[in-house]
């Protein structure tokens, strides 16, 4: 767990001075970076091993002030553990490094990054509404956490950086800049945009480009919209099930949905038992 924010204000030749905190300054890595670095050492040294495999992956040398601080965000992440000259991931490290599952392994990038406290608080601040504007996030977190001003642009951005890699951003339309903070990740393998195959046999769409949502509504036969998700089903007889949802829906819109989705569950069942008589 990194530490609780610091600032401290010193008076010295009358001239007010900012001391940064350990813990107040950005990491050395990205959170994207420090997941990386982790898969790669596990695969060139093992779950445990020597420090030197965290030197080579890195690039920086062994006793390099900037190795120390990049471990020191891998450690801050909940990603690994130093003794003397050797390293060893944690349970969380290893869960990402060699995960069972592709949920596994989201809900593993999920913990770490809950482990970063100005992360973590700010997430929570921001779950289940729109992210402000840089400036105003930036402002939040200089009020609210403790961050030096001439630090808050940094950790905005490093938060939305993060956070989009943890997954749990997402564009309220394609370029936009707008995006509603998640309550729990997106599974990964649903945000990629699927544009070049549409014969396949499952197609899956979130925050799509305008040319992947042309191609894909003109290939199965819909009006194009500024789909939030859009699923093509292969079932038996080479047919295929479309399911097609618009963005930015109201809580009238989901609440209809529902009922809607109740509805189709139910008929669905009754298709069964009227394929069993």
């Amino acid at each position: 767990m990194s530490e609780l924010p610091t600032k401290d204000i010193m008076k010295k030749e009358g001239v007010i001075k900012e001391r940064i905190g350990y813990g107040v300054k950005l990491p050395a890595l990205t959170f994207g970076e420090a997941i990386e670095i982790v898969k790669t050492v596990a695969t060139t040294g093992g779950i445990k091993g020597h420090k030197d495999a965290l030197s080579h992956v890195t690039g920086n040398t062994p006793t390099s002030s900037t190795l120390h601080y990049k471990v020191a965000a891998l450690k801050n992440f909940g990603l690994l553990t130093i003794q003397d000259d050797s390293y060893e991931l944690t349970a969380l490290g290893e869960r990402i490094a060699q995960p069972q599952s592709s949920e596994d392994v989201d809900q593993a990038i999920f913990e770490s990054f809950l482990k970063l406290d100005i992360l973590k608080d700010t997430w929570e601040n921001y779950r289940g509404k729109l992210l402000p504007q840089r400036e105003y996030l930036a402002n939040f977190i200089e009020k609210y956490l403790g961050i030096p001003q001439s630090l808050k642009l940094g950790w905005a951005d490093y938060f939305i950086s993060s956070a989009k890699y943890a997954c749990l951003l997402k564009e309220r339309e394609a370029g936009s800049g707008s995006y509603q903070v998640l309550n729990q990740p997106l599974p990964r393998g649903l945000r990629v945009v699927v544009s070049d195959d549409v014969n396949g046999d499952d197609i899956v769409l979130i925050e799509p480009t305008q040319e992947s949502k042309s191609t894909l509504s003109d290939s199965l036969g819909i009006e194009s919209q500024h789909w939030g998700i859009l699923n093509k089903r292969k079932i038996s007889n080479n047919r295929k099930a479309i399911f097609a949802i618009p963005d930015e829906l109201t809580q009238q819109d989901i609440d209809s949905l529902k009922l809607v989705l109740k509805g189709i569950e139910a008929m669905l069942d009754g298709l069964k038992k009227q394929e069993e008589n």
